[in-house]
This record gives structure tokens, sequence and C-alpha cells, in this order.
């Protein structure tokens, strides 16, 4: 046991109360020292004990921490916490009372190391901006706000947007979310495989834990981790996921945090998740999006505001693109652009604007793919016609590699059942790699398979 605390100032109003259940807490909960609840609450025994002391109204996350680590009902707590908060009080960052005057003398005094006060920091707040005027998407929204608890993959081809409902999602539940929320781009899996223990480790910083405090061993990291999820409110946003094992040491079983990972693929290896797939945009919302940013030339002529959908696969990444682009040239109108790029060899060329380029989303896309896979790809952009029957001759006998360029977004399923589709985009892409498949000259090298950049975010 610990020295006894000095008494609550009673006339400390709200603060004084809580300070007061607080400590109440603590001897229901056999009057653990406070160097005892440290080791559990992730903060420093005098955070703690400054958190009782009713001087001040510590932060939500320090009162949190001390109500489990003695056990307590966080939501109760949490009520308790705002109530005493919505009395006016200030909530500042904990710190240890003012200097006392020994009781002993100095020369009998015996020396101690000071302790020291670990530094508060701040709630991380790492995701990545709201992503303004989402237009479409509010069957997936509604899906996505009815998920029941636990982690959500957010699944699609290239460029369909992933990225943006998963963030206009995460924005919505981040004002629950009062622990914090993390971010990560995971990226593709390097060659020597995934370590994913060095990611952990920066979470485990970013939710208050200290260097000395996070364990060396990868399982240990993870179960610490998942430890803190099923403690606290945080939401947890994982983009550019390639594979299940980047993933599952980071999946808790928590009823109050929320995990979302974003991928191309659907990640079927991961039990007890909750999928959303999307498709490309319906063809109404797609010319909405560029009637958002070109209302007068979308009005003017529908009909090419209709072909500029076509040709972008209705995919909200290619759209958003080529609306930048056009509103820098105000000048040119909407059949003008439609007729330059009705052509394989110039719609990538547009299909690019500052760090964004269509060409680099498709590359990244396909050079995932299987050398059967990407054979049978090349075949298709020779066809003719635009769409196929899976009982045709070519694509018979090869569900695998059809799922697998359905998945990279380079054959899209249609509304009629085993029929699929070639868009533009992608027939453009082939061409673009292969000048011999384009019936105009190039006057460019052909785009390699090139690996992306690690570090590089894909977009989705």
């Amino acid at each position: 046991m610990g020295r006894p605390e000095k008494p609550v100032d009673a006339s400390g109003g709200a603060v004084a109360e809580f300070a007061s259940r607080l400590r109440r807490l603590r001897i229901e909960a056999g009057s653990p020292t406070y160097r005892d609840m440290a080791r559990t609450a992730m903060y420093s025994a005098s955070v703690l004990s400054s958190a009782a002391n009713g001087h001040r109204l510590p932060t939500l996350q320090v009162a949190l921490a001390y109500v489990a680590a003695c056990g307590g009902d966080r939501e109760e707590w949490r009520r308790r916490w705002l109530e005493a908060a919505g009395n006016g009080i200030p909530a500042v960052p904990p710190r240890p009372a003012g200097p006392q005057i020994p009781r002993e003398p100095a020369a009998r005094a015996i020396p101690q190391e000071l302790p020291t006060t670990a530094p508060v920091l701040p709630r991380p707040c790492q995701l990545p901006p709201r992503p303004q005027g989402l237009v479409g998407r509010s069957e997936e929204l509604g899906r996505l706000a009815s998920a029941p608890a636990g982690p959500v993959v957010i699944s699609g081809p290239v460029g369909v947007g992933k990225s943006e409902l998963a963030l206009h999602h995460a924005h919505n539940l981040a004002p629950a979310m009062v622990d914090g929320q993390l971010y990560a781009d995971v990226g593709p899996v390097p060659e020597g495989g995934y370590d994913v223990s060095g990611l952990v480790a920066e979470f485990l910083a970013a939710l208050g834990v200290p260097s000395g405090q996070i364990p060396a061993a990868a399982d240990q990291r993870a179960g610490l981790y998942r430890s803190l999820l099923a403690q606290r409110r945080v939401l947890v946003l994982l983009e550019n996921v390639h594979c299940e094992r980047q993933v599952r040491p980071l999946l808790a079983d928590s009823a109050t945090s929320t995990t979302i990972v974003v991928g191309r693929s659907s990640l079927l290896g991961l039990r007890d998740v909750h999928r959303i797939r999307l498709e490309p945009l319906p063809r109404t919302d797609s010319v909405a999006l560029i009637a958002r940013g070109l209302p007068e030339r979308a009005q003017a002529d529908p009909a090419s505001a209709n072909r500029l959908a076509e040709l972008c696969g209705d995919l909200p990444l290619a759209l958003d693109i080529a609306t930048r682009k056009l509103l820098a040239h105000p000048e040119m109108s909407l059949r003008r652009a439609v007729n330059q790029l009705d052509r394989p060899e110039a719609l990538l060329d547009w299909l690019s604007v500052g760090d964004l380029s269509m060409r680099e989303v498709l590359n990244s896309a396909h050079v995932q793919l299987s050398d059967r896979a990407c054979d049978l790809l090349d075949r298709l952009a020779n066809l003719p016609q635009p769409e196929l029957r899976a009982d045709e001759s070519i694509l018979a006998g090869a569900d695998q590699l059809t799922d697998e360029l359905v998945e990279a977004g380079m054959l899209r399923p249609t509304d009629r059942l085993g029929v699929y589709r070639l868009d533009p985009l992608a027939r453009a892409f082939v061409a673009d790699r292969d000048p011999a498949h384009n019936l105009l000259p190039r006057r460019s090298v052909p785009f390699p398979r090139i690996r992306p950049r690690a570090g590089v975010r894909q977009l989705t």
C-alpha cells in the first residue's frame, strides 16, 4: 500500500465529485497501488494519481485508463466524465501537484529517484481529410452504417472509389471514437514477406504506450494492441491491403473499436468480417459527378457527358481526373473532348493530372496478374465486340482466370448472368502496353509492367 492520499477538497464541485468517485472505485477494486495500475493503464503512476486529486478534470483517455485498471465500466464512466466536463470545467492534461515540503529533516531523507511524469500525448487523429462531394453510394453507406460490430472489408477494382467511401464512412464514425483514429497505407507485399510488427509498434506508440513497454516479440505486440482496442474506442483504417497476412494480427474482437480494411481483393481468407464489394457507378451517378464539376457543359450536351462517363468506365477516379482536366480547359466542349478521347492511344494520356494517373493505377493492378491472366486479357482486347459470354470458346474452362481479371478490374460482369464486358479503359491499357494492338501509330513507348515503388500510396 502506498501513502494515504490527501482528502479531496469538497468545494471543487464536479471535478471534486469525479475524483472522489474515482477513489471509491479504486477502494472497491482492493486499493491497488498506482504503480500496479500503471502496468495495465499504460500511463505513469503519477498521471493516474493526479487524475484523482480533484485539482483538475483529467482527460477522458486518462480517466478511462484509470477506470479500466480498476475493472470499472468504461461506458458508465465515459458518461460521468462528460457530465463533469459539461459543467464548464476545462479538461486539461493532468499534472502533479506542486512541490511538497518534506515532513522529515533533509538529513534523514532517503534518496529516491524522482518520479517522472510521462508526457500525455494527444489522442491520435491520423485519418486523411474527408473527401468532399461524394456522389452516389447511398446504398453502400447504409450497409456500412448498419453493419454489425467487427472488422469491415471494402473491396473492388482499381479506381472504383474504395478509399473515398472508406474515408467518408470513417469520418462519420470518428466523433464516437473518443480514443482516436489510426491510419496506415499498408501497400504491396515485398518479396521478403510482410512483417506487421513494425506497424503494430507504431500504432501502440500512437495510443500512448511508452517505447520501453512495447514488447519485442511480434505476437506479444499484437496481443497488447488487441487488448487496447478491446478496452477503448478506436477507429482503425487500413488501406491498400493485398493479402490476409497483412491485417490478420490487427483484427481485434472488440465491441467498441472498429477496423476498416480497404483493398482490391475480398480477402476471403479472413473469417467473421463484414464485406462490401464496390462496383463502378451507375451511369446516372457518373453523369451526375461530371455535372457537379461541369454543370453548364453537361447541361448543354448530355449525350457527350454520357459518352465521357462510358469512356471512363464509370470509375470515380477516372471521372474525377477527366473533370479536373476539363476545368483547366474552359474553352473545350464535352463533344470536342469526347471526339479526342475516343481513341485508345489518347484516352490514357488525357486521364493524368498532377500525381494522379489512370495509366499507373491500371498498371499497379496489371502487375499483380498471373502470366496466363495477362495473356487472356491481351486476347480479349483483340476481339472487336466489347461484350462476350462465359461459354464462348475464349473463356470456356478459364473460370479462375476470368475471376482474376474481374477482381483486378480489367473485366467487368454485366447485369446479364454470364456476360462480361471489356471497358474502353482496359482496352486502352492493353493497347498502351503493346503498340501492335493500336490501329493508329503510337507516339510514345509502351508502358511496361513496373512494380509500384515502395512507400507510394496506391489509389483505389
